[in-house]
């Protein structure tokens, strides 16, 4: 009898919560700290307050979102800037060659890293397909390895977080 009590009220819960349609404005008054992998990485960073945290994944150690569908991620990982700024353009049917000492320079980790930027029809890896897309991204590699953050999202939306992309790399520490 406990059993059939404990379901409906589950029931009951799930369809109280889940009618609400109604939407209530709901204002940010504070950046947070983040760092990758749940707190336990070697990284933190400052995430701008209109951006919301999701659940890391196997090559994202700090994913979130923007608007509806625009995605900012850091990966640590491995190889050139050179290497992982072609794929990521190729995501857009670009297959020129970049030229690194070309691109744009920020300061991150006290060092210079390269920004990225690209518009169009993006093709992801996991069959995400945005028209009218783009593309920020940073670059940069420190000790051995590379470091990563990844913008995408529909093209006006990217331009639109421009600013919030650049300050929340600048602001990448180690721990």
């Amino acid at each position: 009898m406990n059993l059939y009590k404990l379901a409906l009220g589950l029931a009951l819960m799930i369809a109280l919560t889940s009618c609400d349609n109604s939407t209530k404005p709901v204002t940010v008054i504070e950046t947070r700290k983040i760092s990758s992998y749940d707190e336990e990485g070697n990284l933190h960073a400052v995430m701008p307050a209109e951006w919301r945290r999701v659940p890391s994944t196997k090559f994202r150690d700090f994913n979130c979102k923007f608007n509806k569908d625009g995605e900012v991620y850091i990966s640590v990982g491995s190889g050139g800037v050179k290497e992982n700024a072609e794929r990521w353009l190729k995501q857009f049917g670009d297959n020129n060659s970049v030229i690194v000492p070309e691109l744009e320079k920020i300061d991150v980790l006290g060092q210079q890293a390269a920004i990225l930027e690209a518009e169009g029809s993006f093709t992801g890896v996991r069959g995400i397909n945005i028209e009218d897309a783009a593309l920020l991204g940073m670059l940069i590699e420190v000790n051995g390895g590379l470091i990563t953050v990844k913008m995408v999202g529909k093209a006006d939306e990217v331009k639109a977080q421009r600013e919030n992309f650049l300050s929340f790399c600048k602001s990448i520490q180690w721990k």
